[in-house]
This record gives C-alpha cells, structure tokens and sequence, in this order.
C-alpha cells in the first residue's frame, strides 16, 4: 500500500509538471515556484505531519476522534457560510485565514474515518444491532451532504466507499450492507438515465456541474456550458484524437504542443487546448 501511495506521488508531480511546462509564463518562472516543486512541498509536509500522527498513541486519538469530528462538521457548515467560506470557480469550499487557506473537508475525511472506527468499536453483538447500523450511517450521511452543497461532489464521493469498507470490515451484517448498495444503485442508475435521456423539464433538479460531469463520463458533451453547435463539435473532435492516436501508438505516443496527431511513425499528440474556459463551467 506504501508502495501505492509513492508511486501515486510521482505520478501527479509528472503530471503537474507536464501541465505547467506547457505554460511559457510558468514555465519561466523561478524553481521554487514552479507548481511542481510546491507540490513536493507539500508532500514532504505532509510526510512528517504523517509520521507524526503515526508516533501519538491510537488510544489517544480514540478519546478525540468523535470532537475532532464534530469540530470538522462546524467547519463545513462554516464554509457554507458567505463571510467565512471564500467562492472560488463556482464552490465554496475554502476557508481563507489570510496567511493560510484550506478545505475543511479535506480535514472531514481523516476525522470521519476516526469517528468511524471509534464507532464500530464494539462486540460483535452490537453491531448487528439496525439502531447501531444507523447510527454509523449517520456518521457518513452528515459530512456527506455538507460537502456535496459546496458543492464537492469528487470529495463527498470519496466518503462512500471508505465507509462502506469500514463497515463491511468491523462486523456490519452483510445483509445490510447489500441492501443499502442495491438501493444505492437504484437511485443513481435512475439518475444517470434521466439525466441523460429524458426531456429538461422531466430531469432531476441536479446542479449544473453534477450533470456535465456526466454527460462528459458518458460522452455526451465536452464543451462548455454556452457553447454553439460547431464548438461543441470540435470539443468533441479534440477529445476524439487523442484517444484514437493513443490506440494506434501506444506506449510510443508523446505530448508536443503543436496540437496535431500525425499519421506517420512515431506518433506525436497533444492535448491543443480547447475552448476557453468560462468561470460558470467548473463545476469543481
């Protein structure tokens, strides 16, 4: 799992590091500004606050888990809040201090996960208990729904297989657990169908960066919100190329910036960049 976590590592540094050098105001900017070494930064501090955690006696965390927890939930309702939470692409999701800004739901997963175990913490017999299958529901449901109405659909979705495991893990009766994934799957099958097939005024009242990360996983719709038909048709051509370069190259295809696929061996391809991007098209 380490080894997984490294090699994730690397991996978004190259990826940083390709987006950015592509970029000439960035990629003439000083080192030790560049995005890239940031997120080394970021990494390195991140280790030590790790191996740091890893040091502190679990019991001791134990005894804190449910009030870092419910601290972590003030900060999502805080976040909600105009004068406390910062709007940034269409989301509120920052809580700017001046010197320092960050997303409390970063901070909500870690103390979910705590409050959890701290939870399910008990024998056996209990936890085949409905009021106690509930109860930990709950624990998931409430930082689940406040981070979906900043909204963060990406962070809110990480929550439900991590508490899914968690319970499956300590003891939860499988029973439940298929029920609540067979109703689970009902209602997002019932979603993505509505969403992409049935008529405007027939649709879930979703929010607008939730159903264009649908239509775009499902190929439905690459361009932006206010597009005209012949942008969304070369959206859909830029988005096509690459993936028909990368099959007939393979592992030999290469990024250039030049934002045309050539037929000929080696292939080259970039990603040209598309339209641009508007304010009201990020969802996230």
């Amino acid at each position: 799992m380490i080894g997984a976590v490294a090699g994730l590592m690397v991996v978004g540094v190259c990826f940083i590091y390709s987006a950015t050098m592509a970029n000439e105001a960035l990629n003439t900017a000083p080192w030790y500004s560049q995005r890239y070494f940031m997120q080394i930064a970021w990494y390195i501090i991140g280790l030590t606050l790790a191996v740091g955690i890893c040091l502190v006696d679990y019991h001791a965390i134990t005894r804190w888990s449910l009030v870092i927890y419910w601290a972590t939930i003030l900060l999502l309702i805080a976040v909600l809040i105009p004068k406390i939470g910062s709007m940034v692409f269409g989301a509120r999701r920052w809580i700017d201090l001046g010197f320092f800004r960050f997303q409390p739901s970063e901070f909500a997963k870690l103390s979910f996960i705590f409050a959890q175990a701290h939870f399910l913490s008990r024998p056996p017999d209990e936890l085949k208990l409905g009021n106690v299958f509930w109860k930990a529901l709950g624990l998931l449901v409430l930082p689940f729904i406040l981070i979906l109405k900043e909204p963060d659909l990406g962070s809110a979705l990480i929550l439900l297989p991590v508490g899914l495991a968690m319970l499956y893990v300590a003891g939860v009766p499988v029973p439940y657990l298929r029920r609540l994934m067979g109703a689970a799957a009902i209602v997002v099958a019932l979603i993505v169908v509505d969403v992409l097939f049935a008529p405007p005024q027939w649709q879930i009242k979703l929010e607008e960066y939730q159903k264009r990360r649908l239509l775009v996983y499902f190929g439905r719709d690459f361009a932006g919100m206010n597009a005209t038909a012949a942008q969304k048709a070369e959206a859909r051509r830029q988005m096509r190329n690459p993936a028909a370069c990368l099959a007939k190259a393979g592992a030999r295809a290469r990024r250039t910036r030049s934002g045309i696929c050539h037929a000929r061996w080696p292939i080259t391809i970039s990603f040209s960049p598309s339209l641009p991007r508007r304010k009201d098209s990020w969802g996230a």
